[in-house]
């Protein structure tokens, strides 16, 4: 990881976000891979009992295959992020097919309201796809507590070690999907442990907004 950043670093630095700097008792709560009908209502039902909102980083395909849920997000208070158009690791994209990507995605995203952020499949992103993304009036946002147990669902215990690293300003990166049935849970416990340390899970937008 170290080496890896020395050659990133210089790059993403200040041109990504990872987390924010506030005084607000907020943190971002974002969840990858959506919207699918196995997990999506799950999230939405946990964040309204917990009075809490994310950012749902959806892929392209998904939504215009199940336009009903992003639209539920969008309604309940929620947004829309890009995750580009299909899962798969776009650092291995050429940066014309990133664009092409990543703009069929926004069209089927901005139907349902305004999207502010990408997130880039599997992790990094290049100089090129964040020089794309920016030109395309998005701004890449990557996370600081990222749950990778469970296939990125997190396992039972999820939501009790992510409370214990969660502060003000944290990015939490979480994945849903039929593989993914834990995840609502883990969303509930989570947001129940931080609400009990004074923390309210927002949206990357309202959080970015405080800082």
């Amino acid at each position: 990881m170290t080496s890896r950043w020395r050659v990133i670093g210089p790059v993403v630095r200040g041109r990504v976000l990872f987390a924010v700097p506030t005084r607000a008792p907020h943190y971002a709560l974002t969840v990858d891979d959506g919207p699918d009908p196995a997990t999506t209502p799950g999230l939405l039902d946990a964040l309204r009992r917990h009075g809490a909102h994310a950012t749902f980083f959806v892929l392209g395909e998904r939504v215009r295959r199940h336009p009903d849920l992003a639209a539920r997000i969008v309604a309940e208070g929620h947004e829309l992020g890009n995750h580009t158009w299909r899962d798969e690791p776009t650092w291995s994209l050429a940066p014309d097919a990133f664009r092409e990507r990543l703009r069929a995605a926004q069209e089927e995203l901005t139907v349902h309201g305004s999207v502010r952020w990408f997130r880039p499949g599997s992790g990094w992103p290049t100089p090129d796809h964040l020089a794309i993304a920016r030109a395309e009036g998005l701004r890449c946002a990557l996370g600081s507590a990222v749950a990778i147990a469970g296939a990125g669902a997190g396992t039972a215990g999820s939501g009790r070690w992510l409370a214990a690293v969660v502060h003000r300003g944290a990015v939490v990166v979480l994945h849903e999907g039929p593989q993914r049935a834990r995840v609502p849970a883990t969303v509930d416990d989570l947001l129940a442990r931080t609400a009990r340390r004074g923390l309210t899970a927002v949206t990357l937008t309202e959080l970015a907004g405080t800082g």
